[in-house]
C-alpha cells in the first residue's frame, strides 16, 4: 500500500495514501489513492515507474483495492477512491482492470466518489463503461505538443492517445449531466495535468494550451506536477522546477477559469523568455494597466471588480449585491483583501493611497 500510494506522485497528487479533490459546490472530498501497480510497460522518461528501471514493485488485485477502499470508508477515514496504474501491458487491460474496482464497489454498494485516472490511448468503450461507475476520469496531457510529448512519453501519440480522449471525455461527461436518472451521483469537470519543467516549455505555451483545452475540451481544473529528476531515468541529470512555479501556473489557471481572463492577457507579465516570475500573476496584470484603476466599487461592473487584485469571484458578487459600500470595513466582511485592494479601488471617490505609492514610486 506505501509503494503504490507513494508510486501516485506523478497523478496530481502529494505523497500520501490521501489525497484531496474538490466537489462542485467546493466541498474537499478525502480519497484514498493507489496505483493498481507500479509496474510499468511505458517508457515514460520522468518516471520512477517506467518500464526497466530497477525499483521495488507492487501490485494490489481490483478485490484487495476494493476491501481496503471499504475498510478507510468505514472509518470515515475517506470519502472515496483515487485509482491510476502504471500501464499492464496496454491502456485496454489497464482500464479493465480499473474498470473492474469501479464495478465491484459500486455493485457493493459504495456510493462514494471514484476518481479515475485512465491510460492514454484507453478505447472508448471502456470510458463509456468507466463513466457509469466512476464520478470522475481523465487523461494526463503531461505536455503541450505532439513535439514534446515523443520526447517524454515514446510509447503515446498526442493526438490520438491523449487529445482524442480529452475529447471522448468532455463528451461522456456533457451525456452524463444530461441524463436523467442518474442516482444523483455528482459528475466531475474534465481536467488534465501537466509535468512542469521536465522539458523547456515556456509558461507561455502551459497558458496557452490550458486556454485552449478550456475551449476545446471544457477543462475545468489542470493540474501542474513540478518536475524532479528521478535516478535512473533519461532526465536524471536535469534541474528540479521550482515549487513557486507550479503554484503560479495555478493562480494563472484560476484566472482563466473563474476570471474569464485569456491566455492573450497575461502577455504582459512574463519574462522575455515566456516564463512566470515568482509574483502574484494578477497583482502583475494590474499593475501592468494603471489606466484600468482606481475602480469606484459602488459603480463598478462585475468584471472590472474581479480585475482588482484582493477581490475574488465571490467577494465581487457579494460587493455587487450588496451596494452601495461606504467603508473598507464593509469590504471586508465580504472577504476582501483589503490591504491588496485598497490601491486599487475607491469608494464614494475617496481613496486610501494611490498605485504608485503602493508600488514604491516617486
Amino acid at each position: 500500500m506505501k509503494v503504490l500510494s507513494e508510486g501516485t506522485k506523478y497523478d496530481s497528487c502529494n505523497q500520501s495514501a490521501v489525497c484531496h479533490a474538490f466537489g462542485p459546490d467546493g466541498r474537499c472530498i478525502q480519497l484514498y489513492k493507489t496505483l493498481l501497480t507500479n509496474s510499468c510497460s511505458g517508457e515514460c522518461s520522468y518516471c520512477p515507474n517506467r518500464c526497466g528501471r530497477n525499483s521495488v514493485k507492487a501490485s494490489l488485485t481490483p478485490e484487495e483495492i476494493t476491501k481496503i477502499t471499504w475498510s478507510f470508508y468505514r472509518k470515515n477515514a475517506i470519502e472515496g477512491l483515487f485509482l491510476s496504474s502504471g500501464v499492464i501491458g496496454d491502456a485496454e487491460n489497464t482500464a479493465e482492470k480499473q474498470l473492474e474496482v469501479a464495478r465491484l464497489l459500486r455493485n457493493q454498494g459504495f456510493t462514494g466518489y471514484i476518481h479515475m485516472r485512465v491510460m492514454p490511448g484507453t478505447p472508448l468503450y471502456l470510458l463509456e463503461e468507466i463513466a457509469d461507475y466512476a464520478n470522475k476520469f481523465g487523461v494526463n496531457a503531461e505536455t503541450t505538443s505532439s513535439v514534446n510529448y515523443s520526447e517524454i512519453c515514446p510509447n503515446f501519440d498526442y493526438k490520438s492517445d491523449v487529445l482524442q480522449r480529452l475529447k471522448w471525455t468532455r463528451d461522456l461527461i456533457n451525456k452524463k449531466r444530461k441524463e436523467v436518472g442518474y442516482g444523483g451521483r455528482i459528475v466531475g469537470a474534465n481536467d488534465t495535468q501537466f509535468v512542469v519543467g521536465a522539458l523547456s516549455e515556456p509558461d507561455r505555451e502551459i497558458v496557452q494550451t490550458v486556454d485552449k483545452f478550456m475551449d476545446k475540451y471544457e477543462l475545468r481544473r489542470p493540474y501542474f506536477m513540478s518536475f524532479d529528476p528521478v535516478p535512473s531515468t533519461p532526465l536524471e541529470n536535469n534541474p528540479s522546477s521550482p515549487r513557486w512555479r507550479e503554484i503560479r501556473l495555478y493562480q494563472t489557471s484560476y484566472l482563466l477559469k473563474d476570471y474569464g481572463l485569456k491566455a492573450f492577457d497575461f502577455d504582459m507579465v512574463y519574462d522575455d523568455n515566456g516564463f512566470l516570475i515568482d509574483s502574484d500573476p494578477k497583482m502583475l496584470l494590474a499593475q501592468s494597466h494603471p489606466e484600468r484603476f482606481p475602480v469606484n466599487v459602488n459603480s463598478a461592473s462585475l468584471n472590472e471588480l474581479l480585475l482588482v487584485p484582493g477581490i475574488g469571484p465571490v467577494g465581487a458578487n457579494r460587493i455587487v449585491r450588496s451596494r452601495p459600500i461606504s467603508s473598507e470595513k464593509e469590504l471586508m466582511r465580504m472577504g476582501v483583501v483589503i490591504s491588496r485592494a485598497r490601491p486599487f479601488i475607491e469608494i464614494n471617490g475617496k481613496r486610501q493611497t494611490n498605485l504608485a505609492s503602493f508600488m514604491g514610486a516617486s
